[in-house]
């Protein structure tokens, strides 16, 4: 089991304080989760990628999580469950506004915009980061993604129907994560979202948001 928070330094301290301490405290060895840190300002896209490279040199899969995530209560149990492929652990109406909502086994053509929360094989990621290093870069079609220096999880999803179209993918229900950005600041990386909520469907642990909202305000 692996698990990988991917983060900036405006947000570690939410990492830092909250995020990684509700992984320990769920039983997840320390040892076993890498903290990405953008400390260099390369921006959400290539951080990512050059993290899918790191990925490569190690086997099994890694659960990536994005530091402005809250974990349900059975998180480690859960995941531990269903480590295996490409797993989805989360789904927002605002993502998927424009089709069905389907959740269990799909191909990649309905997997879930989850990368919030996702299980990726580190080949599979591996691959998907020299693709992009070697091609993408060099593609026009996704020319404006680069420059805007985000939508990672457009780009996987690009390499995952090209070279995996009929792979099976897991969108897993209730959700693993909670996206809870409107509690610390609001998206870095899509500013222009003003204060649309982005919030998980399947979500079990309401209570929990309340108890994290009252820990911040009392900090």
């Amino acid at each position: 089991m692996r698990y990988m928070i991917h983060t900036c330094p405006e947000r570690l301290w939410y990492v830092e304080k909250y995020l990684y301490p509700s992984l320990r405290e769920q039983g997840i060895r320390a040892k076993d989760i890498e903290i990405w840190n953008d400390t260099e300002g390369k921006g959400n896209l290539i951080s990512c990628m050059e993290s899918f490279l790191v990925c490569g040199g190690i086997e099994g899969g890694t659960w990536h999580l994005q530091d402005d995530v809250l974990i349900c209560r059975d998180f480690a149990k859960r995941t531990k469950a269903h480590d295996e492929g490409i797993v989805c652990g989360f789904a927002s109406e605002y993502f998927e506004r424009h089709r069905p909502m389907v959740s269990g086994i799909v191909r990649p053509l309905r997997m879930w915009w989850s990368f919030q929360c996702i299980r990726i094989p580190n080949d599979i990621a591996a691959e998907c980061a020299e693709w992009f290093f070697a091609e993408a870069v060099n593609n026009r079609h996704y020319a404006q993604y680069i420059e805007d220096g985000k939508h990672d999880d457009i780009i996987f999803r690009a390499y995952l129907l090209r070279e995996y179209g009929n792979e099976l993918v897991e969108n897993l229900a209730p959700c693993l994560v909670e996206h809870i950005d409107f509690l610390i600041g609001g998206s870095v990386v899509n500013r222009d979202r003003g204060d649309r909520l982005i919030r998980a469907i399947f979500w079990q642990d309401k209570d929990a948001v309340d108890a994290l909202r009252a820990a911040l305000k009392q900090d």
